[in-house]
């Protein structure tokens, strides 16, 4: 990972931080609920088709909006390659436990992985 990316990480780690709360029930909803074992988050600031939404910027503290998806609605929807699936699988079940984010700002988007404790 380069430098500039290790900075990015951690400035929207601590941007959302507000979020991790939720995030948690979120993602425990999802496997708890049999949806899937591989939940994924998209912060976004415009207009998503993909997932859920749980936090929508415009009625909260924050500059992100958030939906709920899973890994299994990305493949189907072309978001991801199978490639890219077993990477994720293996990051999100991995040690540490991560969240997967898709992060979508200003017409660019990328996969952000934050680890994740459970007594979030």
């Amino acid at each position: 990972m380069s430098e500039e990316q290790e900075k990015y990480l951690a400035h929207f780690s601590a941007e959302i931080s507000q979020y991790r709360p939720m995030m948690y029930e979120a993602f425990e909803g999802v496997l708890n609920e049999g949806v899937s074992l591989y939940p994924v988050f998209v912060f976004h600031q415009q207009d998503v088709t993909v997932g859920i939404p749980i936090a929508n910027r415009n009625h909260i503290t924050g500059d992100w909006s958030v939906n709920i998806s899973t890994l299994e609605e990305f493949y189907i929807k072309g978001i991801v390659q199978m490639e890219q699936v077993e990477e994720i699988k293996q990051r999100i079940n991995g040690m540490p436990q991560q969240y997967c984010c898709l992060v979508l700002a200003e017409g660019n988007g990328g996969f952000v992985f934050l680890s994740r404790s459970e007594e979030e």
